[in-house]
C-alpha cells in the first residue's frame, strides 16, 4: 500500500476490459464530479437511491431462509464412485490455499488444489503482498522496535477487535506470524523493509509498532504475485497437484463422517473428488456477493453498490456458502477494507499525511483523520448512510505547497476536470459542495484556534500535520471509498477446523483466509493483516488436515 499518495483514482463505470495483468475489475462510480450527473441523477441521488433501494430488496432476502443464500452450494451426498482421490483437497489457489498446499504436501499428504482461474494467485496476487508480524529479525533490522513481541501484537489486535475477536485465534495467529515470515524467506522471499500502520485512537499507547514486512518487489498493489509465485513453485516442488479452470461447486457431506470431498466443475462436467483427510476452504470472501453482503455486511454492500471496488470477481462467497450449507457458523462478518486511493491518506505511517480535515454533509468534522484508513472509512460510511449525504476532505494551499496531495502539479487542472472543488473563501467552498456555510466556517475556525492556541487537536486527537487551514484557495475532495474486500467468514478453532452452529467441529472441514473468521473484529486492523492471517491459517489448515486420520 505504499506510494499511493500520488496515484490517481481510476475513472471507470461498468466493467473494465480484462488485460494480461488480471481479471475484470468492476467499479460503480466515476472519480470526477463532472461525470457524476450522467444518466440524469446526481451522485448524491445515486448513492442514496442505490443503497436504500437495494437495502429494501435484499433486506427481504435476508429474512428468507439461509438456503436462499447458500444457493447452489448446498451439500451433496457421498457418491457411489469418485472421479479423483487425494488426502487433502484445497479449494482455492490464492495465498491461503497455496500456504495450505505447501504445509500439507510437506507433511507427506497427497494434495490436490483446484481453482476457477487459469493460474494461481487469486486476490493475494492483486495485493501489495505485505505481512504483519512481531519480533522478527527483520523488524529488529529495519525499525526501532527492538523489544516488540507477538504478545503485544495480539493485545493490539484484541483492542482493535472491539470485544468480538476470539483471543485464542488472535494469539495463535500472532504467535505463528514470525514463523511464517521465516518460512517465506526460505522459499525465495527477500524482506527489505518494515513499517507500520497509522494509529487507532482507542488502542493503548505503546501497543502500536512497525510490523508490516515488505519483500523485494512488493509493497504496492499488484505485486502480491511475487509471493504467490514463490508459494506455487514450492507447492509444486513438494508434489501438490494443481487443477485450474476448475470451479468448486459443493461439499460432499456424509452423516456421521463429515465432509468427505467436493463436487467441482471442469469443461461443463461435474467431477467428485474424495479427500480422505479433509477439505480446506480457501476461496475468496463475500466481497462481490451482494446477497450475502446485504444480509451480513452493510458496509461492503454500500461499497459494492455506490463506491469503487478493486476486488476479484471470483470473490463471490462460494467457500462461505459451502460452509454454511453444512451448518458452519459465521464469525466477524461485517467489516471491510476501505481506503482513499486518490490520496492514500492514513494508509500507513510510511505514507505522508495530508493536512486536511474530514467534514460531513452538515459541514461538521467527525473523525480523527490520521487514524488508519479502515477506521476513517468506517466513520465515513456511518456518516454518509446515516445523514444521507457525502463527506469531503477539506484542505488549503498549504497542503499543495507541501507536496502532500496528488494534485500538487496542477490543482487548477484538477478543479477544471471536476476532481476538486476550489474557492477563495471557506464560505464559497461550502456553497459549492452543498454544506451549510456557517457550519463549515465554524469547523475550520475551531480547528485553526485549537492548532494555534493549544497546539493540538482537542476534538479528535489527531497527531500529525497539525497545520492551520488558512491559506486560500481552499479545496474539497469528495471522499470515495476504494474497497479491497470484506471481513469475516466461518468460525474456526486453533487447528483451523470449521465450527458449526452448535459449537462442534465439522469433521473433515478446514478454512483459512477470508473463508475463516474470528481472528479479527469488525474493523480492519491495517495493512498486512489479511495476508498474515490468510497465510498463517492456511498453513495451520494444511498441517491439521495432513495430520488427520483417513476416513473411509
Amino acid at each position: 500500500m505504499r506510494g499511493m499518495v500520488n496515484r490517481p483514482l481510476p475513472c471507470h463505470i461498468g466493467t473494465q476490459a480484462p488485460d494480461d495483468n488480471g481479471p475484470h475489475i468492476r467499479t460503480r462510480v466515476e472519480c470526477t464530479h463532472a461525470h457524476l450527473v450522467e444518466g440524469g441523477f446526481t451522485m448524491s441521488e445515486l448513492t442514496r437511491r442505490n443503497f436504500v433501494a437495494g437495502a429494501c430488496a435484499a433486506g427481504a432476502a435476508a429474512l428468507a431462509t439461509s438456503n436462499s443464500l447458500i444457493g447452489s452450494a448446498k451439500a451433496a451426498e457421498e457418491p457411489e464412485t469418485w472421479d479423483e482421490e487425494c488426502d487433502v483437497l484445497i479449494l482455492g489457489a490464492g495465498g491461503t490455499g497455496l500456504s495450505a498446499a505447501c504445509a500439507a504436501a510437506e507433511a507427506g499428504a497427497k494434495v490436490i488444489v483446484v481453482d476457477a482461474d487459469e493460474k494461481s494467485g487469486g486476490t493475494t496476487a492483486m495485493s501489495g503482498g505485505v505481512i504483519q508480524a512481531a519480533g522478527t529479525q527483520w523488524q529488529k533490522e529495519f525499525t526501532d522496535f527492538q523489544d516488540d513481541t507477538p504478545e503485544k501484537h495480539a493485545q493490539c489486535y484484541m483492542e482493535q477487535a472491539e470485544g468480538i475477536g476470539h483471543e485464542d485465534l488472535i494469539t495463535t495467529m500472532c504467535n505463528r506470524a514470525p514463523e511464517l515470515i521465516e518460512w517465506l524467506s526460505t522459499i525465495g522471499i527477500k524482506w527489505v523493509n518494515v513499517y507500520g500502520n497509522c494509529h487507532v485512537p482507542y488502542v493503548t499507547e505503546g501497543l502500536h509498532a512497525d510490523r508490516i514486512h515488505v519483500y523485494e518487489g512488493g509493497g504496492a498493489g499488484g505485486q502480491g504475485g511475487v509471493l504467490t509465485d514463490a508459494e506455487t513453485a514450492e507447492a509444486e516442488r513438494l508434489g501438490a497437484t494443481f487443477e485450474y479452470n476448475t470451479c468448486a461447486k459443493r461439499l460432499v457431506f456424509a452423516e456421521g463422517k463429515g465432509v468427505m470431498g467436493a463436487i467441482v466443475e471442469r469443461d461443463s462436467a461435474e467431477l467428485a473428488i474424495k479427500a480422505a483427510k479433509g477439505v480446506i476452504l480457501a476461496l475468496g470472501g463475500i466481497d462481490r456477493a451482494e446477497d450475502l453482503c446485504m444480509s451480513f455486511n452493510q458496509q461492503q454492500y454500500w461499497d459494492l453498490t455506490t463506491q469503487m471496488s478493486y476486488i476479484s470477481p471470483l470473490a463471490n462467497g462460494d467457500g462461505i456458502r459451502m460452509g454454511m450449507a453444512v451448518n458452519g457458523q459465521l464469525a466477524s462478518v461485517g467489516g471491510t477494507i476501505d481506503y482513499d486511493m486518490a490520496t492514500g491518506n492514513a494508509t500507513t505511517n510510511a505514507t505522508p499525511q495530508i493536512p486536511c480535515i474530514f467534514v460531513n454533509c452538515k459541514g461538521k468534522r467527525f473523525v480523527c483523520e490520521d487514524a488508519t484508513y479502515a477506521y476513517t472509512y468506517r466513520a465515513i460510511f456511518q456518516q454518509e448512510t446515516q445523514l444521507g449525504g457525502h463527506t469531503y476532505m477539506i484542505f488549503d494551499q498549504n497542503a499543495i505547497e507541501q507536496g502532500l496531495t496528488p494534485w500538487v502539479d496542477d490543482p487548477e487542472g484538477a478543479v477544471a476536470d471536476g476532481k476538486l472543488f476550489s474557492a477563495d473563501t471557506v464560505e464559497e467552498l461550502a456553497e459549492q459542495i452543498g454544506v451549510p456555510a456557517s457550519n463549515l466556517k465554524s469547523t475550520v475556525d475551531l480547528w485553526n484556534t485549537n492548532i494555534e492556541e493549544a497546539g493540538e487537536d482537542l476534538e479528535y486527537g489527531r497527531d500529525t500535520q497539525l497545520i492551520k487551514l488558512d491559506k486560500p484557495p481552499f479545496y474539497a475532495n469528495l471522499n470515495i471509498s476504494a474497497n479491497l474486500g470484506s471481513l469475516g467468514g466461518l468460525l474456526i478453532n486453533t487447528k483451523a477446523e470449521v465450527i458449526d452452529n452448535n459449537g462442534e467441529v465439522i469433521p473433515g472441514l478446514y478454512a483459512g483466509g477470508m473463508n475463516s473468521g474470528g481472528w479479527y473484529g469488525l474493523y480492519y486492523p491495517g495493512s498486512g493483516t489479511s495476508l498474515s492471517g490468510g497465510l498463517v491459517w492456511g498453513h495451520i489448515a494444511g498441517e491439521s488436515a495432513a495430520a488427520a486420520e483417513v476416513r473411509e
